[in-house]
């Protein structure tokens, strides 16, 4: 009865009306483009995270300091065939350098392909995504893992004057390497298949804003099958939120949504989630040189964590921003965020030569950051800019709190 009620309000942002057809130049502008060929193509170059890391491991007590760099770049580019269908790939390049730990540098690579048929009443589209990313310690795994993900997904999406409805199938694969025998139970606990559905209505119920609905059902299958079957992390989850997407030209800019979550292992003796969720990115434009990004997010993620299947992820931010002239802007930044596991677990770091340092218990973390900079905007292709940031964990168990001073330059070119 719940997904019958769901679909009939789906449906109910749908009119009865003629549809307006979809278009490519909304979806695929060509605005900062040029023609190669018969493609279009958009080119770009970002030298990022260039600067001073206190802490590159996030190690407790002595530290290990060192100057970083990442530039990056990549390419856009799609084909249009008589206004109806179009073929887009992208594909980014990175490389992350260290001057003193060799060890560390890396390259990481996301490649993108998008495919669409376009018709009176929307249109059609597949897409296909692979990523292999060495991510950096993170606030549950203190070790540079690498996540390689690959996503394919189809989906078919109606139009109307003002309104949508989006119909989207998708399978996503995610695999990790730790690189350290410490981190060897990480692709043992995260390595998974995911299949996705999910339904998506919109409704401009303002001339900038739509209101949204959707749901979404999630089965995910863990690729290690446990020694003991009431172990076992394989589960399926349902997610229906609502929410508000605001236009890029709008006073107010960005999205908003919420909604609730029920995470249900396939067996009973391991805890699910069944609760709020919800994500935002809000842009307010306080005056003509001065804006206020609001952003905020409650999840629930995979964890590696013993005896918990989930962690539950809470945090909100703000960046202001306040242009001093017509090329130069400063902002400062804050963020907090909260970590946090239902079951006692147990948590242990590597302290010496065949030592370890554990703790049981509720393990609780708390993250603060903070940063303040300057960007000065040398064209309208480029703009140079430079971050100075703190970022500590406190955590209830305490040998895993952790301090890093962060500073950065970053430089963008869009060809």
């Amino acid at each position: 009865m719940c997904r019958i009620a769901l679909l009939v309000l789906l449906m109910a942002l749908a009119p009865l009306g003629g549809a307006m057809a979809a278009t490519l130049e909304q979806d695929f502008p060509t605005v900062g483009t040029f023609k190669w060929g018969p493609f279009r193509v958009r080119p770009f170059f970002l030298l990022r995270a260039t600067g001073y890391d206190s802490n590159v491991f996030l190690e407790d007590g002595t530290s290990t300091s060192d100057f970083t760099s990442s530039p990056e770049l990549g390419i856009r580019l799609f084909s249009l065939f008589k206004n109806r269908g179009v073929v887009q790939v992208e594909e980014i390049l990175d490389y992350v350098w260290y001057a003193h730990n060799d060890e560390l540098s890396h390259f990481n690579n996301a490649f993108q392909a998008r495919a669409a048929y376009y018709m009176k009443r929307g249109l059609v589209f597949a897409e296909l995504r692979t990523l292999s990313l060495r991510e950096r310690p993170s606030t549950e795994i203190d070790y540079r893992v690498r996540r390689h993900e690959r996503y394919f997904g189809t989906g078919w999406r109606f139009v109307w004057p003002h309104s949508s409805l989006q119909f989207r199938l998708g399978r996503d694969s995610f695999d990790y390497e730790s690189g350290v025998e410490a981190g060897q139970g990480i692709p043992v606990a995260l390595n998974r298949l995911e299949k996705v559905i999910t339904i998506t209505g919109s409704k401009r119920i303002l001339p900038k804003t739509d209101f949204l609905m959707e749901w979404e059902g999630r089965r995910i299958d863990f690729d290690t099958e446990p020694l003991i079957p009431t172990e076992d992390d394989d589960s399926s989850s349902r997610r229906f939120s609502v929410g508000f997407l605001f236009d890029t030209s709008a006073f107010i800019k960005g999205s908003l949504k919420v909604g609730v979550l029920r995470l249900e292992p396939d067996s009973r003796a391991v805890e699910g989630y069944d609760g709020p969720v919800g994500e935002a990115v809000l842009l307010y434009r306080l005056t003509g040189l001065t804006t206020l990004e609001m952003r905020g997010q409650r999840q629930a993620l995979f964890t590696t964590a013993l005896n918990n299947v989930y962690l539950l992820d809470q945090g909100y931010g703000a960046t202001l921003t306040q242009a001093v002239s017509a090329r130069v802007a400063a902002e400062i930044g804050i963020d907090r965020e909260k970590v946090s596991f239902p079951n006692e677990t147990t948590t242990c770091i590597t302290v010496g030569e065949n030592e370890f340092e554990c703790e049981t218990g509720l393990r609780t973390d708390w993250i603060r950051s903070f940063f303040g900079g300057a960007y000065f905007r040398l064209s309208n292709l480029s703009r140079i800019g430079l971050r100075v940031g703190q970022w500590e964990r406190d955590s209830t168990f305490e040998f895993l709190n952790r301090h890093r001073i962060i500073v950065q330059m970053t430089y963008s070119y869009n060809f």
